[in-house]
């Protein structure tokens, strides 16, 4: 009985938003989310549009990183993370841990998440091989780390043979300043910033793109809020697909996405424009077999029924 119970509130979520606020069981809603990492759903949060939509209060929450998102959704403090990176999603399911991918936030090139040298270093990409036996900050179980991995490849360096300090991208961005690491591999637009004062990207946006290294981050939700609040989570998913297709077509608030995110306006464009939003079709094609976000998962061991699809606003 409550599964058909559970079945038909599902459908009328569908076609009634109203009725589904009227059932669900969440008094408000917790989400993970990052600074320096701007998105057009950030405009829907200032405005409390996801409030709106989603009959009760939206609790968002910045973090450092992916890993501690990962860490609050199993504390029980956090419900949705909103563009987790994958790695960190990976991890977490490697170890069972119950969660979901349910959407893609974006895709995006090494403008947002890099790494960087410093000139005093002397070490660009045609001697990185240098980087052996120096200091070296990344924010481990990030996106950043399969980036620091992936340009080791590149540049045919070692990293067993460096000193890997874990610091989250505003520490490594001040080690770097400060000439504590040779290098640091950060994401976020301010983080970068100060990076690149005293340094040199080591692979600039075009040569990460030409060696395949791409960054996803994903929507990722808690089982027991999933299927506790299945219309609550796709209508968040569906307001910020929303603001995704307002973005393209030319006609989101940038200012308000801009002081949200913490950032000047000219570097949050720039960071933006940096990122591919997908719209759910696409979305869809590349979380199942075959796709992109399906490839990366595939290649990190990631285990089956980590994914699900159905709250995709098709």
């Amino acid at each position: 009985m409550k599964k058909i119970i559970s079945f038909i509130l599902g459908t009328v979520v569908a076609l009634n938003l109203s009725m589904s606020v009227a059932n669900a069981a969440a008094k408000e809603v917790r989400v993970a989310f990052f600074l320096e990492w701007p998105t057009p759903n950030q405009e829907d949060k200032v405005k409390k549009m996801f409030d709106k939509a989603l009959g009760v209060p939206v609790k968002w929450t910045n973090f450092s990183n992916g890993g501690a998102m990962t860490d609050a959704m199993l504390a029980g403090d956090i419900d949705i993370s909103y563009s987790q990176g994958l790695v960190p999603f990976i991890n977490a399911v490697k170890s069972k841990a119950p969660l979901k991918l349910v959407d893609v936030a974006m895709e995006y090139g090494m403008g947002g998440t890099t790494c960087v040298t410093s000139k005093a270093s002397g070490i660009t990409s045609a001697n990185g091989s240098e980087l052996e036996g120096k200091k070296v900050a990344v924010p481990l179980g990030t996106m950043a780390e399969y980036v620091f991995d992936e340009s080791m490849k590149v540049v045919g360096a070692d990293k067993s043979k460096m000193t890997v300090i874990q610091m989250d991208p505003e520490e490594g961005a001040a080690a770097l300043v400060s000439g504590d690491v040779s290098m640091a591999c950060l994401f976020g637009g301010n983080s970068i910033k100060a990076a690149l004062t005293v340094g040199t990207r080591l692979l600039t946006v075009q040569a990460a793109r030409d060696a395949g290294i791409k960054g996803i981050d994903i929507t990722s939700v808690t089982d027991k809020f999933m299927k506790e609040n299945p219309g609550m989570l796709r209508t968040f998913i569906e307001v910020t697909h929303e603001a995704n297709a307002r973005y393209a077509a030319g006609k989101s608030d940038m200012n308000v996405i801009a002081k949200d995110a913490e950032m000047k306006l000219g570097d949050m464009k720039e960071t933006l424009g940096g990122f591919v939003f997908l719209n759910a079709a696409d979305t869809k094609k590349s979380m199942e077999s075959g796709g992109t976000l399906d490839g990366f998962l595939k290649g990190m061991g990631t285990p089956n029924g980590a994914v699900d699809t159905s709250f995709l606003p098709l």
